[in-house]
């Protein structure tokens, strides 16, 4: 069986971080694989700290007017102060680890041989596998969409040689009881308040006294074994002289709503749980696991990559990334990086589940990093960078339903604090839709742009699809409220223009007159950038839906009195609204490159300045030691692809690769964070196939060591699906499947066939039909 599609590994994972990720989007586990004592760190993606409640800074609103006098006055650094002093508000909760599931197994000798963990991208589903006394022993483990269980199948090839006791433990105020004698439970409820882990207080971790309040959550534990005995003793599930054994697990909270209090208004977890556990009784462990390939495959399959000749899949993963270090090439190591992307998004982002955070649906402390929240000033919106270029659209929608709860706390928040309509949300978002400002700094907490940015995502999923209901009916009402929001937050200037105030590039600071060190002025050039590509695409939906012709015209009015873009006294693209000198030249953010990426507006066709700008930009930047995080790396390979820079994006994806990377493929903040596995894989996808301007680039940025290869199944907008192959740097095979008709515009960055480089071609489509050109 090949192995072009696996993480594979020659010994068990020393940390957590090492381990392999499991999810069915809703369900999460991260499985070690040691031999002796298995650990499965396990979570459930509505488990968090907290509960509803108004987080809004209600003073704000009589300072607002205030903080805006000082930066017209250019008193930027007392605008500041007060802005930290007064318009800052509270903390997110966080993310919480359910808990762990240990295996410990009984065997009479300790040395074993043949030892294999691996994670098979094609099925989902983790193996270990090793011998000991001449006996074979197997784990199988995978977590099912269709049946909401995790599934371990624990096999070896002689009988009645499977004994072992599990048990479930968490960091959660928690017990375990058994059922019957086959089936173990996991109670527990979450705290009241968890500050984030850079926050040091006494009371950090607050659970409610009477125990009424906050996130309750059960996990059921059931063995079927065959041959052998099977009971429960202190919380202990133990069996004996077993031939196989599988065990199922189910586990629930009792979230019912971002506004509804779990504790008093939250479902009923156990009667969720025992239901799913019944549904589970009469089907075979065969039945489960063919249903959850066959659900799994629907998605992970659209998509087939494939990079070179030379296949390294015989090596471990990590010894794979050992030799990218030592600078050996392996194409191969590319293609599955790209997959394995599509992977954790498949597994931490279906249907019904929450958005994708910043560790994905994996976490295993009580205050993770940054409260594994959903960080909206480029994190969040970068998990979903390739959801749609790589035809994983459904995977997409958690993060619009996360926008419509956002729509309600986020007028709350609009109101409230800036006496604005529509709504509007920070850089912080919780499971409880926190939308307010941030206590600490307002470098990173004040950034109410947050939801504007979001809403590229849903113009996006129509770009796509072409789906008139879901722009109609879902994705618009969204956009036009944060529009709204943003018309009623823009004030004149002294030169008549519209600006925001108070404005800042995210978590970046700049330096005033007497050198101190400032956040706050007005109508950042990402300010600029967002509502330019909200503006515009609330404009083309209009034009789509045909409605609303009167705030079009609002619309276009404002967009005619945003400041323009500007270049600094380097070269580069101006970051703030003037050209002050950087207090970090080197920062991890590239907010003023938004137009270049994720936006549109910076491209050949459209403004070649400010392309030539943003290439002196990220040369500057990185020249200071900017792109040393996992994702700001990802964001440059993304930056570079649009500028058709291929080498250079092809040398950020191995910094990413060999600086950034754990062994098992998870991005390196440090400490870990997803959200540069998903630009990664957006990145290498933006290589291959571009279609932002209108027309579909194929082979727009590819590298010279990228000599042959073939995809089948990305995405490109209008609803086509592309398939190509290439070979020595010309493109050799290339189809075009139409969702929904229409024209199809297509250009080629190498030779194809009859046309020449850059020679563009189009074609009338009809919906449903496959063109080999």
């Amino acid at each position: 069986m090949s192995d072009k599609l696996k993480l594979w590994y020659k010994e068990a994972a020393t940390e957590w971080v090492e381990s392999l990720p499991l999810g069915n989007g809703r369900l999460g586990a991260m499985v070690s694989g040691d031999v002796y004592n298995e650990r499965i760190a396990l979570n459930e993606d509505t488990l968090w700290t907290g509960i509803p409640k108004d987080n809004n800074n209600h003073e704000a609103i009589n300072y607002i007017d205030e903080v805006r006098n000082l930066i017209l006055n250019e008193q930027y650094y007392e605008a500041q102060e007060l802005m930290n002093n007064k318009l800052l508000a509270g903390y997110t909760e966080s993310y919480a680890p359910m808990g762990d599931l240990y295996l410990k197994f009984n065997y009479n000798d300790k040395n074993y041989k043949s030892y294999r963990r691996e994670l098979d991208l094609s099925n989902a589903k983790a193996t270990i596998s090793y011998e000991i006394n001449n006996i074979n022993y197997k784990r199988e483990v995978f977590i099912s969409a269709p049946d909401n269980a995790m599934i371990i199948k624990i096999s070896a090839d002689k009988e009645k040689s499977i004994s072992f006791s599990a048990t479930l433990r968490s960091l959660l105020k928690s017990k375990v009881n058994g059922l019957n004698q086959d089936t173990i439970i996991l109670k527990g409820v979450t705290p009241i308040c968890a500050l984030p882990s850079y926050v040091n207080e006494e009371e950090s971790i607050i659970y409610d006294e009477e125990g009424k309040l906050g996130m309750r959550f059960q996990v059921y534990l059931k063995a079927r074994v065959t041959e052998g005995n099977v009971n429960v003793t202190n919380g202990l599930l133990n069996i004996k002289e077993a031939s196989s054994v599988t065990l199922v697990l189910v586990a629930n909270t009792s979230f019912n709503g971002f506004d509804k209090e779990p504790g008093t208004e939250g479902k009923d977890e156990e009667l969720l749980c025992k239901s799913q556990l019944k549904s589970l009784e009469d089907k075979s462990y065969e039945e489960i696991e063919s249903n959850h390939i066959d659900d799994y495959r629907k998605l992970f399959n659209r998509v087939e990559f494939c990079l070179g000749n030379d296949d390294y899949s015989y090596l471990p993963t990590n010894e794979r990334l050992e030799r990218l270090k030592n600078n050996k090439e392996d194409l191969g190591l590319i293609s599955l990086y790209f997959q394995y992307g599509r992977y954790l998004l498949i597994s931490s982002s279906r249907e019904g589940s929450q958005p994708v955070n910043l560790q994905g649906i994996w976490n295993e402390d009580l205050r993770p990093a940054w409260s594994s929240n959903y960080t909206v000033n480029i994190n969040t919106e970068m998990n979903y960078w390739g959801a749609e270029t790589c035809n994983l659209s459904e995977c997409h929608n958690p993060l619009f339903n996360m926008l419509k709860d956002l729509s309600v706390t986020g007028a709350s928040t609009a109101k409230t604090m800036f006496n604005c309509n529509g709504w509007t949300t920070n850089h912080n978002v919780d499971l409880w839709r926190y939308s307010s400002t941030v206590q600490g700094s307002s470098e990173w907490g004040f950034w109410p742009m947050g939801g504007a940015w979001m809403c590229q995502h849903l113009w996006e999923h129509y770009d796509f699809t072409r789906d008139k209901n879901f722009l109609k009916n879902e994705a618009y009402p969204i956009m036009k409220g944060a529009a709204i929001f943003l018309l009623d937050y823009l004030i004149e200037d002294k030169d008549g223009n519209l600006v925001t105030c108070p404005s800042t590039s995210p978590e970046n600071n700049f330096l005033d007159n007497e050198g101190r060190k400032c956040c706050a002025s007005m109508m950042s050039t990402m300010d600029i950038s967002i509502i330019r590509d909200l503006f515009n695409n609330c404009i083309a939906a209009i034009n789509v839906l045909k409605v609303d012709n009167e705030f079009k015209e609002e619309l276009q009015k404002a967009l005619g009195r945003l400041p323009k873009y500007k270049v600094n006294k380097f070269g580069a693209v101006q970051e703030w609204y003037k050209d002050f000198d950087e207090y970090e030249p080197g920062h991890r953010h590239m907010s003023h490159l938004f137009a270049l990426y994720p936006g549109r507006e910076i491209s050949e066709k459209n403004n070649f300045e400010l392309l030539e700008a943003s290439k002196k930009t990220l040369e500057r930047r990185l020249n200071q030691g900017g792109g040393h995080t996992g994702w700001s790396c990802a964001w440059i390979i993304n930056f570079y692809a649009r500028l058709k820079e291929a080498e250079l994006a092809n040398k950020y994806l191995h910094v990413l690769l060999k600086n950034l990377t754990f062994m098992n493929l998870f991005c390196v903040h440090p400490p870990f964070q997803i959200d540069g596995n998903f630009g990664g894989t957006a990145g290498i996808a933006e290589m291959l196939i571009q279609s932002h301007t209108g027309i579909i680039e194929i082979l727009p940025a590819i590298p010279k060591a990228w000599r042959c290869g073939y995809i089948k199944g990305l995405k490109a907008r209008g609803g086509f699906v592309i398939d190509f192959k290439w070979d020595n740097n010309e493109i050799t095979k290339l189809s075009i499947t139409s969702k929904v008709g229409g024209k199809c515009k297509i250009k080629f960055g190498k030779k194809y066939i009859g046309t020449m480089i850059n020679e563009s071609i189009e074609i009338d489509t009809i919906a449903g039909k496959k063109y080999r050109l």
